[in-house]
């Protein structure tokens, strides 16, 4: 007979990570086999044991520093989630009948859990379900918002390839066009405000439609005006960022046209006073046919990339835009 140890747990994956080091508090929400674990970490919760409680507080440093000490954030996800494991290996296959959709990730089943210390061992504490579990995903807009096509979850059908642990992101139109899909969570309004006033000054503008750069295409949303999510242009890219495609050593001509093809991008947006804003390598796809796409226009940026003070501007993406081509040129020996 299988012991537990040998039997390994279905495919899960961490699909959203919020944390606290003014509150010194965590919660994780891990997706497996149409299930949804939420586990929630606070240093009272590990107070009986110092050491974990140490552990936690460095690794909320480790979150708000991206890495610290060579451990990462995945380290902290392996070590926060270890207890659920178990819960994990118990989760047997259900196939779904019929297409899913995205009804059937966002009104996922939950299970709450509390991180807790017992003899300086993690161990996991049933809880019931909170009201702000129930309302993980989606933002409440009034109906101005509402101008472009909407759709209920459960018209927009996951591709075949999607896995069951993790964010659907290439879902199906009901007319069979394939989008992507950006999930809001609780807490975006603002978020989501400034990036639907993005895609409509770019819906308003005369910028060609030959742009390589992400649109809006609807929304995802229920009956009670909770939006979840937006619908955008699928970018058949198998999830390749400039970053991967560089660090991968692309040639030097294939790097000399991405640099071409990202400058005339950004040029055409500021001729139509459009501005990209979260301005970064990650934020450029490379399709299968090898050209570059812009993306992601939430009116967000990022340290390193676009100086604080020119956030949001023009002149915010012609500054980072040359340390991307920095980038591209370099390579590895590239640092911000």
């Amino acid at each position: 007979m299988a012991t537990l140890n040998s039997i390994l747990p279905r495919p899960w994956t961490v699909i959203q990570f919020t944390f606290s080091n003014l509150d010194a508090d965590a919660e994780l929400v891990a997706m497996c086999n149409h299930v949804r674990f939420v586990v929630h970490v606070t240093e009272t919760g590990l107070a009986s044991s110092p050491c974990l409680q140490e552990k936690f507080l460095f690794f909320l440093s480790v979150a708000e520093n991206d890495e610290l000490d060579g451990c990462t954030v995945d380290d902290f996800y392996d070590w926060a989630l270890e207890p659920l494991l178990p819960v994990l290996c118990e989760q047997t296959y259900e196939s779904k009948v019929g297409t899913a959709t995205l009804h059937d990730f966002i009104y996922a089943p939950t299970l709450e859990y509390s991180l807790e210390a017992e003899s300086d061992k993690l161990v996991l504490r049933p809880q019931k379900e909170h009201a702000e579990t129930r309302l993980m995903f989606g933002v409440s807009l009034p109906d101005k918002w509402h101008l472009w096509p909407c759709y209920l979850p459960s018209e927009i059908k996951l591709d075949e390839e999607t896995a069951y642990d993790s964010t659907p992101r290439k879902v199906i139109l009901p007319d069979n066009t394939a989008a992507f899909f950006k999930l809001m969570g609780r807490g975006e309004k603002r978020i989501l405000e400034s990036e639907l006033l993005n895609y409509e000054r770019i819906r308003t503008s005369r910028l060609s439609t030959s742009v390589r750069i992400s649109r809006l295409l609807g929304l995802v949303r229920d009956d009670s005006d909770t939006v979840f999510g937006l619908l955008l242009t699928h970018i058949d890219c198998k999830n390749e960022t400039l970053t991967c495609a560089i660090e991968s050593g692309a040639p030097e001509s294939t790097r000399r046209r991405w640099i071409a093809e990202i400058t005339q991008i950004v040029h055409c947006l500021h001729q139509d006073s459009l501005v990209w804003g979260d301005a970064k390598p990650d934020n450029v796809l490379i399709d299968g046919n090898q050209h570059a796409w812009i993306i992601d226009f939430g009116g967000r940026y990022s340290r390193g990339w676009v100086p604080k003070d020119l956030a949001g501007t023009a002149n915010g993406d012609l500054v980072a835009l040359a340390k991307i081509v920095d980038y591209v040129e370099r390579g590895p020996e590239f640092s911000l």
